[in-house]
């Protein structure tokens, strides 16, 4: 069978495109890194283009131009075709699990993080900062629990690399920039961290895609 051509639109950060492009290097897979610029005036040509996305959105995964939306259907998908998705049907969905779990928190942390990298206003807005601080107060205790009790070995869910491991990691890379105690009490979540710090194929991704977010 002919491997597919794919395409991956977003913006210019690390954001919520990120683990779809380590996911396409780790498995050494060609992509079209398709990125929005992310610079003045950006919200108006992004305006002209949010119409033409199936739900308004970015990341779309162009898969022999056929598009699929919204990040965790793509990091899924992606996962499932090259291997990072577990290894049963139920690690599996423990995967998607955690990545809801994640992005109920994710919806708190990101206004700080946009604001905080100039992306949208609101540089100072002390509010954002409170709001990302209350999301992990209330969500870390619950995925620290959840990667205690299924993960091992820096795997967030059974003992292999997931998409999961690279969608926490990449994402403490941006939070500790700004909260440098944050996993402190958090052993597993750490865990996950230091695994991917380690990995000789994925730094070769990160060391030349460090945007701060």
């Amino acid at each position: 069978s002919v491997m597919p051509t794919y395409k991956l639109t977003y913006f210019n950060v690390r954001g919520l495109g990120e683990v779809a492009r380590q996911l396409f290097h780790l498995s050494g897979t060609p992509f079209e890194d398709d990125r929005i610029p992310v610079s003045d005036g950006w919200r108006d040509s992004w305006r002209k283009m949010k119409h033409t996305m199936p739900f308004g959105t970015v990341p779309v995964l162009y898969v022999d131009g056929k598009p699929l939306p919204t990040s965790c259907a793509i990091n899924h998908y992606l996962a499932k075709q090259f291997g990072f998705s577990g290894e049963s049907a139920y690690e599996e969905t423990l995967l998607i699990a955690l990545a809801d779990q994640w992005m109920d928190y994710f919806v708190e942390a990101r206004p700080f993080l946009l604001s905080t990298n100039g992306i949208l206003p609101g540089k100072d807005d002390d509010k954002l900062k409170e709001k990302l601080e209350a999301g992990m107060a209330k969500h870390f205790p619950l995925m620290e629990n959840f990667v205690k009790e299924h993960g091992s070995g820096g795997h967030s869910v059974g003992s292999s690399l997931t998409w999961i491991d690279l969608l926490l990691s990449d994402h403490f890379r941006s939070l500790l920039r700004h909260f440098p105690d944050a996993l402190s009490p958090y052993p597993h979540l750490s865990g996950v961290k230091d695994m991917a710090a380690t990995h000789p194929k994925l730094n070769e991704w990160r060391n030349n895609h460090d945007e701060p977010f």
